[in-house]
């Protein structure tokens, strides 16, 4: 009979997961993982395997997570727009005041393994595609409300995508509120048929 863990398997990975996300896969050595998890190596090898197995559970741990609250916040109000609003909002604080300062996970990996792993890849692409879904969502009920200009609506979500994107590389340099903030109204300000400078949600 194997021995039982003797730790909560769900906090060492996110301990690793706020590792690789601060880090990278590369410079997160197993050393500075371990320390993290505030685990012995043999411990971590036994539950998650080695590095590249335990970043795999990270980042799926993160879709399960980040991204799903993200989609969340997108999907959930009756309002497209609202919706809409309330991620970027979300969005711009985590990148000023939490983890978002680091990027997005999703888009250093896409970044990091992009050419050279065709699992991570698609895990990253099968984020960018919900992401994706639940911009088109919002924006065809934003749409049929009559709260976008003429002409726009759900074939604006890649574009909404490459805003998302675009501003997790941003907030790595930390560009602060003001200048992120001007990103995400002036992407909204392109598709919302009243002003989206004012931000509705704190």
């Amino acid at each position: 009979m194997g021995r039982t863990r003797q730790f909560d398997v769900d906090e060492a990975l996110d301990a690793a997961l706020r590792t690789f996300w601060e880090h990278g896969f590369e410079a997160s050595s197993m050393h500075t993982l371990c320390e993290a998890m505030q685990l012995q190596p043999g411990s971590v090898y036994a539950a998650f395997g080695p590095k590249r197995d335990l970043f795999t559970a990270a980042l799926r741990r993160y879709t399960e997570t980040v991204s799903a609250d993200a989609v969340r916040r997108i999907t959930a109000p009756a309002s497209g727009v609202q919706g809409l609003r309330d991620y970027f909002d979300h969005l711009i604080d985590a990148m000023v005041d939490g983890d978002r300062r680091w990027g997005c996970l999703i888009t250093n990996s896409l970044v990091e393994f992009a050419a050279r792993d065709p699992e991570l890849s698609g895990m990253v692409g099968l984020h960018l595609a919900n992401l994706r879904a639940a911009f088109e969502a919002a924006l065809t009920r934003a749409a049929a409300a009559g709260e976008l200009h003429p002409g726009a609506g759900a074939a604006s979500a890649d574009l909404l995508v490459a805003v998302v994107q675009g501003m997790n590389v941003l907030a790595k340099s930390r560009p602060g509120r003001e200048r992120l903030r001007a990103v995400a109204d002036s992407a909204l300000a392109g598709l919302v048929a009243e002003p989206a400078t004012a931000s509705s949600a704190t």
